[in-house]
């Protein structure tokens, strides 16, 4: 589907600004992709092939040093990945894997740095997305530096609240040993966590949560 491309493409903030000419010429070099949850998008320690403007879905980064394992951080569409290690070609210091059926329309690499090098408007549009994933990962630093694990457990369920319509329940969609690594902590320090919500507004039964005193809850996050 060709025609569809550039239309898709325009719909991320990156590619907003680009030249028609420019995108035309990427076209070619672009891929529709889906994957279902659990595929490895990329690999770390490998050099990206291509640029994935991600459409649908989310995915998690994930590193692994010897036997250690964390996930670096989750990410949902509409976004674009592998951007700063494709300008610096360097490898990947994660691997992406999917954590729901996603889609994407992937760019081969030579062809968008090649049209890094052609359009100011993309170039500077690509310094801006690389400048914002920054400072998401010093935000992260700085949360898993300065908050308790128990914040951060509220943190993260006071965010699902705000993404839901349903303000007294949530429901986790994945496995309870990947929102611990997220979330920069053992599986077994998150069960345990798990027990202590109780005294701070949360009822937790399998994967669902229940919001039974949202003041409390709020004190926990906020310390």
């Amino acid at each position: 589907m060709p025609e569809a491309i550039i239309p898709i493409l325009r719909t991320f903030p990156l590619f907003t600004d680009a030249q028609e000419a420019t995108l035309k010429a990427l076209v070619p070099h672009c891929v529709f992709q889906s994957y279902s949850a659990g595929i490895e998008i990329n690999r770390h320690g490998e050099p990206p092939r291509f640029v994935h403007c991600m459409r649908t879905g989310s995915v998690e980064a994930w590193s692994r040093i010897n036997a250690s394992e964390t996930i670096l951080l989750a990410v949902e569409a509409p976004v674009v990945f592998e951007v700063a290690t494709a300008v610096r070609g360097s490898p990947s210091p994660v691997s992406l894997i999917t954590r729901e059926p996603t889609e994407s329309l992937a760019i081969e690499t030579a062809a968008f740095l090649r049209a890094l090098r052609e359009d100011a408007g993309l170039c500077y549009a690509a310094l801006e997305h690389s400048s914002r994933s920054n400072l998401l990962l010093i935000d992260r630093l700085l949360d898993q530096k300065q908050r308790t694990a128990e914040q951060r457990l509220g943190q993260w369920i006071l965010l699902q609240l705000s993404r839901s319509q349903d303000k007294t329940m949530i429901r986790l969609t994945y496995s309870k040993r990947a929102l611990a690594l997220e979330l920069g902590m053992t599986p077994a320090n998150l069960s345990r966590l798990f027990n202590v919500l109780r005294d701070h507004g949360v009822d937790v039964d399998g994967k669902t949560m229940a919001i039974t005193d949202f003041e409390k809850l709020r004190a926990l996050a906020e310390g």
